[in-house]
Formats: structure tokens, sequence, C-alpha cells
């Protein structure tokens, strides 16, 4: 059993997937020990596997597990009135995330109730240099741990991705200045993302709050809007959250 974690654990922490010989080589057992654990945990949802690539990452299966032993419980609690309550006033898409296993995690979604609007889903993965609340969460991070959490190669998912390290540095540096990041159009075309992280008592990012919509409808104005508010929100539910420590 213990084996079986072992390789669970290394598929989960790295931050780029990986091969059959990459675990192999990684827990120091043979392939095919290795892959039999990984179709095990590959038919319990636990890892996914990447037919193209021939590659293994994390699977969904864990985000229901953690659902049961919810370690994010009580920023989902104190959080959600200030997330109604801007989705309520922008009627735009407002989305709870958090850093792991190198990526960034969505925990919770209130859409917008507009035809043309943005749309994942709780447990949904994304990348953290792409997106604003990957940028707002890693910014707020001990500087030291920047380079670690990010994968080796910044993939680019759209021609304005930021790929180079020193470009991505660069706009952590702004954003820890500002408060918050904005993202247009460097995940997905079409989109803009704007989010302020959550801190906790000694201002290292919990979570972090975005607002998102199609291009079309981020005029500067209303990203300014937006982004005062949700520095506001997230201030103040870092009290609540801090106070009931």
């Amino acid at each position: 059993m213990h084996k079986a974690l072992r390789v669970l654990r290394i598929v989960c922490e790295s931050t780029s997937h990986l091969t059959l010989r990459d675990v192999a080589e990684i827990a120091e057992l043979p392939k095919t020990t290795v892959y039999r654990y990984l179709h095990t945990l590959t038919v319990l949802e636990m890892v996914d596997y990447n037919p193209v690539t021939e590659t293994f990452s994390a699977g969904s299966g864990l985000w229901w597990l953690m659902q049961s032993a919810d370690p994010y419980s009580r920023i989902r609690h104190v959080s959600a009135a200030e997330r109604r309550k801007l989705r309520e006033t922008f009627n735009e898409t407002v989305n709870l995330g958090v850093l792991t296993g190198g990526e960034v995690i969505y925990l919770e979604i209130v859409e917008s109730d507009r035809s043309l609007r943005m749309q994942a889903a709780p447990g949904t993965r994304d990348q953290i240099h792409s997106t604003a609340l990957g940028k707002a969460l890693l910014a707020f991070r001990p500087r030291s741990q920047w380079d670690i959490l990010l994968p080796e190669r910044l993939v680019r998912k759209t021609h304005n991705t930021l790929v180079e390290r020193v470009d991505l540095h660069a706009e952590l540096e702004r954003v820890r200045q500002i408060g918050f990041a904005v993202e247009r159009g460097e995940n997905e075309d079409g989109a803009t993302c704007v989010a302020a992280p959550i801190l906790d008592a000694n201002n290292v990012s919990l979570a972090a709050i975005s607002i998102s919509a199609p291009d079309s409808r981020m005029s500067q104005q209303l990203v300014a809007k937006i982004s005062a508010s949700l520095v506001e929100a997230c201030s103040r539910i870092e009290q609540q959250y801090n106070r009931a420590l």
C-alpha cells in the first residue's frame, strides 16, 4: 500500500505531467510495478492518463476525496458572502481558487447569468503563470518559492501568455505592489480576469478571488472598479478569517 501511495504522491507533487518511466525512476521501482499502481489509480480516477502524450497527472478523483476532508472549508465559508456580493454587483463569474500541486485549482465558482459568460467547474485545474488567480496567489508567496512552484517550462496558452521568467517575475512584483492581478487574453483568447489574494496573518496568500468576463465587456473603467472591489472584499475576508484563528 505504501508503494502505491508513494506513486500517487509523486504524480500529485509534480509540476509537470510524468511518463511511466519518469515515475518509475523517481520512485525507484520497476516499471511493471509502477504501471500496475498507475493503472489502478487511473481506474479510481485518482490519476489521469493522457494517451496522446502517454503521461500521467493528478486526477479529478482527488478533488472529490478532498471534499470529504476539506482543508479549505473555512475559507469557503468565510468568503461566501463577499463572493455572492461581488456576483450581484457585477453580474460576472466569480471564482475562488488556491494553489496546489503547482497549479491553480478552482474551489468555488458562481457564474454570471448572462448568456455570454466565462465558464469552468469546481475542481478544474489551471496554469499559475497564465491566470490572474495564479499570479495573485504566487505574487504573495515568498519570492524564493516562485520558481519552485512554477513548472520548468511556461506553456504558451495564447499569444499574450508570459513565457519568459524575467517577464513573469516583473509582473509578479507589480502584482505585489498594486495588490491585484489582471490577465487579458493570457489564458484564453477573448477573456479578461481580475484577481486579488486573501492573505493570512503573515501576508502569505491562502486563496484568491477573481472575476472573469469576455474581454468585450471589460473596459478599463470596469477593470478599475472590479479590482478595487476585489481588494476591499478580500481585506474584509482576511479580517474575519484571521480573527477566527
